[in-house]
């Protein structure tokens, strides 16, 4: 069997013994995934050595809960004084004009045009 080096750094390779397809340099600890790939056209076979990237341990990312300013549980209160606030300030404002409509209506209240005969 023939030996083979590491690509990088011409060190080495030796077969890892948890994957038999795996080869290690003995230098520089890159993996290497071993493959062997047949040629119909020649009928001689090829080796194919890709680097194997070391992995990654996943930890998922923690979403931050947003700061709360304290008014959140009150929302429809403000709703409902909001509401509020808007027919009172319409009461104020227009109040006296709608009770005069309804006096003139209503006989209340005579005006200029009823004196006259």
């Amino acid at each position: 069997m023939t030996e083979i080096k590491c690509p990088s750094c011409g060190g080495k390779l030796e077969i890892d013994p948890k994957n038999p397809n795996i080869e290690i340099c003995c230098q520089c600890n890159k993996k290497y995934a071993i493959q062997w790939i047949h040629s119909p056209s020649t009928g001689k076979e090829k080796l194919d050595l890709r680097f194997v990237p070391e992995r990654m341990d996943y930890q998922p990312f923690q979403k931050k809960e947003p700061k709360k300013s304290g008014w959140e549980p009150y929302g429809w209160k403000r709703g409902v004084a909001l509401v509020i606030l808007f027919f009172v300030l319409m009461g104020i404002m227009y109040g006296p004009k709608v009770y005069q409509r309804y006096q003139m209506d209503h006989g209340g209240i005579v005006t200029e045009s009823q004196d006259q005969p």
